[in-house]
């Protein structure tokens, strides 16, 4: 597996530490089972973004830009900035605990990196694929680059508004809709009235447009108007596409340099296409205008406004026209269309491949529901801009010979020369052998030129979609294998964000295929972005995000305001920053550790839409890694009069002597709550297992929490310990082979554990290692505990009878607290049922006896039983109860009985031990007051459930309508009901007799 390579912009943040966590889950699972795991880590030169930073803090401390040192120099300082910052990364990620090939690491900018992307880029060129047009595209002023259409964010906003622009000290107006007259030419009576948001564009207009069907223009097919400022004639031209007659005035300015629709236009009636703009956002010669020239584009906007006004053609604006914003995902500046000449990459075929790919299966998506948002996008794709306008990255291997003579080469080749022939080799050597073929093929050996490359780099996601090629050595030559294809693509998996599946995954399937003929993964598995506890995306400017080092260690509040200084925000963006900080960490942040944090992070990943990361859940981990170890401590305790031998070995998982009770008839020599905890710990393995086989780790860590907390601590330890802390001769023979089932649940949790907590579990295991253990020993490559090696300790019937007598204890320790009886004093129980099965020699009852009378506190350590279905009184046994006792109804089946006369005599026992002031009495009676109110709220509750459900099965046609299972179902919540309402009757009753 190769990991979504972070930007090496800077230090991680919680979105990383939740992709290392995922993925060192499913690594170190997948390790413990004895498969060859390779896990490449690497970091990503991420152009645009390092450049800028690199740009900010060269202005910051030398007031000086890229282009005052040069591009050598600039580029050797962003060498020097990522060698800093790279080993910041790597440290982050080793203090997360991700267990990846450090020797396997990559940087997208190294040698093998390079020599991919080149052999990559040429092979696609050779192909058809790669190839050079002049195109309108995404351009951002503020980074002097072209971006791809998934790097642009739109905004929509409703009227007039006014957003502030990266570069500009005021903020700038949108939402307003300009309306301007356009002279006919030779008859200045006639008007045509265009409107527009973006009215600086009007010095670009090379046509006017109007439905060829509209009745209103047709005396005007064929004539002109004159543009106002440059005084150009421009042709009204008919065109169905652009325009709709019934919106607005019917009428269009076409601007084919900077719209997309427009652009359209002009290719379809041979239109100039000329830009007006510089790549800073200033206008150029070309805008027709000396006023205009090296103007910026919003300033521009203002001042054509007034002079329209002057000119007398502005006809009035809309401000509350409602419209969407393009802006540049990376920088936040407003995004301008500009006709250039980039290099693209030819996507259908290659994208019909990769939905072909996930039809058949070939590639399986982590949830499925994103299958159709990888079958949408792909459908609907576009050619790929690759070209990039900057100095870090990899240089496009591309050249062209530039001539001393323009104009000759022009009438040689009948072609504009500013932009090719191009050629695209290895080297300036190669290409240059392949022009000068060429020249003299064209018979122009007398011309004189010089061999120059492309300027440009090719977009960071170019390199980083070769990854699975690349990563494993792939350099596009043959390897010291003798294969070109390294031996361990296609690797098994991916694991990403959601918000990465276009900019990257799709990239890698396309290219990676179309190199290999193979698809580079199988199993795609995305989780979706991490946000805060308020749901709110993650912003530096905000002041939310978190540093996962901060969890880990603990920081204080001043010294994360602190932090804030040493970024690129703005005093303004700081001030915001740290007021949310005081509002979010009040307190700073306590040291959590990399286990809790991990933990957390891969439990949340079951919220599908969005994970919102509160740090409570991080501090509740916490206290889960703390269980851990208070269970190990118990483990470890001397008790009494037993040493325990550990049998803990890397291999085995159940203590060895254990293995002879495994399996039946011996499994039934084992009490009752070993049976269970040893059936609960089979089940949980089973389902840890599927859900890591299913990659579904947070379901994972649910089923683990739930069979430590309430399996294992809960329920065995605590059954187990009146035995642990008893020295009789019973208890003295009990105590290895309890300890045995305590080393196996404890073992195997741990191991299970092991994969999202790395560090307490290594610790608490290495202590649980006998003295001849080997010092290589390590929970990291121990076996993980399987379904095969547990299925026998499978027993249904155990489970079931521990429920019956956990429901029973859970019903004692309820009607004491509605009756305000301490613990301290015993109470004599009856159980009343009418399954005869639960009093049979195998039964709950039977087998949970001791328990029952331990933990329910009975009198005399006994508890009545009144086999209710063999009872020949008619009332089913019940005649023999006292009349005056309080009744819990657990189920149908089964009820717990206490006489009043011995609870209020354990009352008053309890009052006489306790303050003499009276005080007590009081307070008892109210809390019994208040527990009467509850129940009879409930109570109320219950009928209206119940009513609710019989208006439901009373419809017509339900029976043959509803599903059996939903009948099955619905007949099941009556019966639940029903009981519920039994109980609080029967407590209520018991309540009002105590009460007097």
């Amino acid at each position: 597996m190769v990991t979504p390579p972070p930007n090496v912009t800077g230090y991680l943040h919680i979105g990383h530490a939740l992709t290392a966590s995922i993925q060192d889950s499913l690594v170190r699972w997948r390790r413990m089972r004895g498969e060859n795991v390779s896990w490449v880590p690497g970091m990503d030169h991420a152009g645009i973004s390092t450049q800028t930073v690199v740009e900010k803090q060269l202005m910051r401390e030398s007031k000086q830009t890229r282009h005052d040192l040069g591009r050598d120099a600039f580029v050797e300082k962003i060498w020097d900035w990522k060698n800093v910052h790279g080993d910041k990364i790597v440290q982050q990620l080793k203090r997360l605990g991700a267990s990846m090939d450090w020797d396997q690491s990559f940087f997208t900018l190294d040698d093998t990196r390079t020599q991919a992307v080149k052999s990559a880029f040429i092979q696609l060129f050779q192909d058809g694929l790669v190839y050079r047009d002049t195109r309108l595209v995404n351009w951002c002023c503020a980074l002097e680059t072209v971006i791809s259409d998934i790097e642009v964010e739109y905004e929509d906003i409703e009227g007039m508004t006014r957003l502030s622009v990266p570069g500009r000290l005021r903020k700038v107006e949108f939402g307003v809709l300009h309306d301007f007259a356009y002279k006919i030419d030779g008859d200045e009576t006639q008007e045509l009235i265009v409107s527009t948001t973006r009215i600086e564009t009007m010095l670009g207009d090379e046509a006017v447009a109007i439905h060829p069907e509209d009745p209103r223009y047709t005396h005007l097919h064929g004539k002109h108007v004159v543009h106002p400022i440059s005084g150009k004639k421009l042709p009204i031209i008919c065109d169905a596409e652009l325009v709709d007659m019934d919106f607005g005035t019917g009428v269009v300015k076409v601007t084919p340099a900077h719209d997309p629709n427009d652009y359209a236009c002009g290719r379809r009636h041979g239109l100039p296409i000329v830009n007006i703009l510089e790549k800073d956002g200033t206008f150029n010669a070309n805008c027709g205008s000396k006023t205009y020239e090296n103007m910026n584009r919003f300033d521009a906007r203002e001042k054509i406004v007034e002079e329209l006004e002057a000119l007398g053609v502005y006809r009035g604006k809309n401000e509350k026209h409602a419209m969407r914003l393009a802006r540049c995902s990376r920088s936040g500046d407003i995004i301008e269309p500009m006709v250039m000449p980039q290099w693209f990459i030819k996507c259908d075929s290659m994208a019909q491949r990769a939905l072909e790919d996930a039809n058949l299966k070939n590639l399986e998506f982590y949830p499925d529901s994103a299958a159709k948002d990888w079958n949408r996008w792909l459908e609907n794709i576009q050619d790929w801009c690759i070209s990039r306008q900057l100095w870090w990255g990899h240089r496009i291997p591309a050249y062209r010979p530039v001539f001393e003579d323009g104009s000759s080469i022009q009438a040689a080749l009948g072609m504009e020369t500013s932009d090719g022939p191009w050629f695209v080799a290895e080297s300036e050597e190669e290409a240059s052998q392949q022009i000068s073929q060429f020249i003299s093929e064209k018979n122009m050996d007398h011309l004189k030129y010089k061999v120059v490359q492309d300027e440009d780099v090719l977009d960071t996601w170019f390199s980083s979609g070769l990854l699975p090629l690349s990563a494993l050595g792939w350099t596009g030559k043959v390897l010291p294998s003798g294969s070109k294809i390294p031996e361990r693509y296609p690797t098994t998996m991916i694991e990403t964000g959601t918000d990465i599946m276009f900019f990257w995954v799709v990239k890698m399937v396309m290219l990676c295929t179309h190199l290999s003929g193979q698809v580079p993964f199988k199993d795609i598995m995305f989780h979706a972005m991490v946000r805060d506890a308020q749901g709110r995306k993650m912003s530096k400017s905000v002041g939310n995000v978190i540093d996962p080092l901060n969890v880990i260690e603990g920081i204080s509040l001043k010294e994360l305001k602190a932090n804030l200084l040493t970024g690129n925000l703005s005093p303004k963006e700081v001030k915001r920053s740290q007021s949310q900080m005081d509002k979010d960490f009040p307190n700073g942040i306590q040291a959590n550790g990399a286990d809790a944090l991990r933990f957390a992070l891969v439990s949340s990943t079951q919220q599908s839409r969005q994970i919102n990361l509160d740090l409570s859940n991080v501090a509740s981990a916490q206290h889960f890694a703390n269980k851990l170890w208070n269970l190990s401590k118990f483990y470890r305790f001397p008790l009494y009069d037993h040493k325990h031998d550990s049998s803990v070995s890397s291999d085995s998982v159940i203590a060895q002597g254990l293995m002879e009770f495994q399996g039946r008839p011996q499994q039934q020599s084992l009490t009752l709550v070993e049976r269970f905890v040893m059936s609960r710990l089979a089940d949980t393995v089973s389902k840890v297992n599927a859900s890591m086989e299913q990659l579904q780790p947070s379901a994972a860590t649910e089923t683990l929490r739930k069979f430590i907390i309430q399996d294992l601590c809960d329920v065995y330890v605590e059954f187990i310990k009146p035995t642990f802390f008893s020295a009789n001769d019973e208890a003295v023979q009990l105590k290895p082979r309890l300890y045995n089932v305590l080393q196996t649940c404890i073992d195997a949790s741990l191991r299970m554990m092991h994969p999202f907590m790395p560090f307490v579990t290594e610790e608490l295991w290495q202590k649980m290692l006998p003295e001849t253990a080997p010092q290589t020993a390590s929970i990291m490559t121990s076996a993980f505990p399987s379904s095969n090696e547990f299925a026998s300790w499978r027993d249904e019937a155990a489970e079931q009878n521990m429920d019956v007598a956990l429901a029973i204890v859970n019903a004692a320790r309820s009607l004491r607290q509605s009756h305000q009886v301490p613990m301290s004093k015993e109470l004599p129980f009856t159980i009343w049922t009418n399954d005869a099965s639960l009093l049979a020699g195998n039964g709950a009852f039977k087998q949970s006896r001791a328990y029952l009378t331990h933990f329910t506190r009975a009198s005399g350590n006994e508890i009545t039983f009144i086999d209710g279905s063999s009872a020949t009184d008619g009332n089913q046994g019940m005649s023999a109860i006292e009349p005056f006792s309080a009744v819990h109804v657990i189920s149908p089946q089964i009820k717990l009985i206490t006489p009043l006369a011995a609870i209020q005599k354990a009352i008053s026992s309890a009052e006489a031990s306790a303050s003499k002031s009276g005080s007590t009495a009081s307070a008892d009676r109210s809390k019994q007051e208040q527990e009467l109110q509850r129940l009879d709220r409930k109570l109320n509750t219950i009928r209206v459930d119940l009513e609710k459900l019989a208006a439901r099965v009373s419809k017509p046609g339900y029976s043959e309508r509803a599903p059996e299972s939903v009948q099955a179902s619905d007949a099941k919540r009556k019966e639940a009901l029903l009981a519920q309402e039994a109980h609080c009757q029967a407590m209520m009753k018991t309540l009002r007799a105590a009460l007097g």
